[in-house]
């Protein structure tokens, strides 16, 4: 996955930068010079893991 799949799977699933950074632990300052070179694959299951995260706590907050 390349960086600008991520871009567009994030914006498809209406999720901010800043909102991947808190839930992987990083300024989101870090997270958008990740963006400068080809993530690394550690990079990219991390951002697919806090993406996972994101979606998850919004489904359980809007059940409640």
């Amino acid at each position: 996955m390349r960086n600008k799949e991520i871009e567009c799977l994030l914006k498809q699933k209406n999720i901010y930068k800043w909102q991947i950074a808190k839930q992987i632990g990083i300024h989101e300052t870090s997270f958008v010079r990740w963006f400068r070179e080809p993530l690394s694959q550690v990079q990219i299951q991390q951002i697919l893991h806090a993406i996972d995260e994101i979606q998850s706590d919004k489904l359980n907050s809007q059940e409640e």
